[in-house]
């Protein structure tokens, strides 16, 4: 054991420790965000305390994370493996993040198919919880830039890496990690859990063939950014 944990980012104890708090900020978001939604919505003050609630949770993880990877000599530059040495290589991730991303809007389109009624009630949810005003605005998309990068760095970073080495299956690896992923996001209902667990495989699986995190960094970011303003503006909409 002693031999295996060698091999490892950090013992296996520090992992579980990591898919427990996961899966405990998962099952609180769920119970807090939802218990705000029945008690007849969200207001404005209410909105920016979860996102700067949910701000710290993202980079605590990330920093849990960081000890772990410096432990083993493993610097963030090295995680992400950008490889940005000319104009060139940052277009090839730039188009690549484009493909990604249109993997990522036809999971979500053909789960809408597939759940209807499910992804339709968690869009209600989300809808309360997306940007009203331009302050809320303004804190989301610092709250999309670091899911960006905190998530695609604890998930496809460490988590995915640290399971690969433990099953010796790079196969194993983006499995396991996809399925936290979605665990992770209980605040969004069992049907969008399953949705973004194939998102996380979808992820994973580019983060592996191109052993780097930029691609999906890339668009785990653009895209949560423009859901969000593109829910701000369809409140904006509504209220005219």
């Amino acid at each position: 054991m002693a031999q295996t944990e060698q091999k490892l980012i950090a013992p296996v104890w520090y992992t579980l420790l990591l898919v427990l708090l996961i899966l405990g900020l998962s099952a609180s978001s769920y119970f807090l965000t939802h218990r705000a939604v029945w008690s007849g919505g969200i207001p404005e003050h209410a909105r920016l305390v979860i996102y700067l609630g949910t701000l710290v949770e993202e980079w605590g993880l990330a920093a849990y994370v960081y000890l772990a990877m410096r432990s083993r000599g493993i610097s963030v530059r090295t995680a992400i493996n950008a490889r940005w040495s000319n104009a060139r290589a940052v277009l090839r991730d730039l188009g690549i993040a484009m493909l990604v991303a249109v993997g990522f809007v036809a999971i979500e389109v053909l789960s809408s198919v597939i759940f209807r009624g499910h992804t339709a009630k968690a869009s209600e949810t989300l809808a309360k919880l997306t940007p009203h005003s331009l302050l809320e605005l303004l804190v989301w998309i610092a709250l999309s830039a670091s899911a960006g990068f905190c998530e695609e760095y604890v998930f496809r970073g460490y988590l995915q890496e640290q399971c690969r080495r433990m099953t010796g299956s790079a196969a194993a690896g983006v499995i396991i990690q996809a399925l936290f992923f979605g665990a992770g996001h209980g605040y969004q209902g069992w049907a969008m859990m399953v949705t973004i667990s194939f998102i996380g495989l979808l992820f994973g699986g580019v983060a592996a063939w191109r052993k780097s995190l930029a691609p999906t960094m890339i668009t785990h970011g653009v895209m949560d950014t423009i859901g969000g303003i593109v829910a701000f503006l369809g409140h904006v909409m509504h209220k005219m």
